[in-house]
């Protein structure tokens, strides 16, 4: 599951006061039609109206089939992944991750998705210079056609797929401070949440992501073992204790 917050009209996002303002897009799971009937029936029974999709199962469940049956039930697409892989450790090299991402921001387009999820490949033998440097000559080649599109690329900070070799670690600088310094607000952060206890190793970058316009993305462990429930009233009061935390800061602050 993919939790994120609501773009205001002026381009900020503000803590919502309940977990209906949270905007929630659930993972597709079909592998064919009939188990795409069935699923998004079951969706749409719960008032799910976000869902992300892989690009394999487009293909896999044919890109018109698949966007007819999301349009007919009202149901709109959150994230399309994954994409991308510009130091080469996902097995493409620069210019192959380059036409990925472009082929990927199309498809999205084409859903009308809100974002495409980007791993942007891991150091590896590369200097951390010049990885990061690499990276970002690739989002750079892909930031027009996502802003033409008006899809945001949510870049991975931590681990997607199931290895190493998905995410870049810089040196000197949190991987969120890192994605703010390329300087776009169509890049975005992408956290994903494991295990029973997801906030242990993330004490507050979670909250300056998804008020960044990033996501959270509650892994399967996390929901199963923690409960989705719990995980969502903890992003919930979270985020409204940071606001609040910050408003009182601010009045202080003036009041000096």
């Amino acid at each position: 599951m993919d939790v994120f917050l609501k773009r205001q009209p002026n381009g900020t996002y503000l803590p919502p006061q309940t977990n209906q303002e949270l905007l929630q897009s659930e993972p597709l799971h079909a592998q064919s039609l009939l188990e795409l009937i069935d699923e998004i029936a079951e969706l749409k029974s719960r008032n799910v109206r976000l869902v992300s999709i892989r690009r394999q199962q487009v293909i896999r469940l044919g890109q018109r089939e698949l966007q007819n049956v999301l349009a007919g039930n009202g149901i709109d697409v959150g994230a399309i992944g994954y994409a991308g892989g510009f130091t080469g450790t996902l097995g493409r090299n620069y210019e192959s991750a380059v036409a990925d991402i472009l082929r990927a921001l199309e498809l999205a387009a084409s859903f009308n998705a809100q974002s495409v999820v980007v791993v942007p490949g891991s150091r590896t033998g590369h200097t951390c210079n010049h990885a990061s440097n690499t990276i970002q000559a690739g989002l750079d080649r892909c930031l027009d056609d996502a802003l033409r599109y008006r899809i945001d690329l949510q870049i991975a900070l931590n681990n997607v797929i199931g290895g190493r070799d998905d995410v870049f670690v810089p040196k000197n600088e949190s991987p969120l401070d890192w994605v703010t310094s390329l300087g776009s607000h169509r890049m975005k952060g992408l956290m994903v949440l494991r295990g029973g206890d997801p906030w242990k190793c993330l004490p507050d970058c979670w909250r300056r992501c998804l008020l960044s316009g990033g996501v959270l993305r509650l892994s399967r462990s996390c929901r199963q073992m923690a409960g989705t429930g719990y995980v969502i009233s903890c992003i919930l009061s979270g985020l409204n204790k940071f606001s609040t935390t910050t408003t009182e800061n601010v009045v202080v602050s003036n009041s000096q």
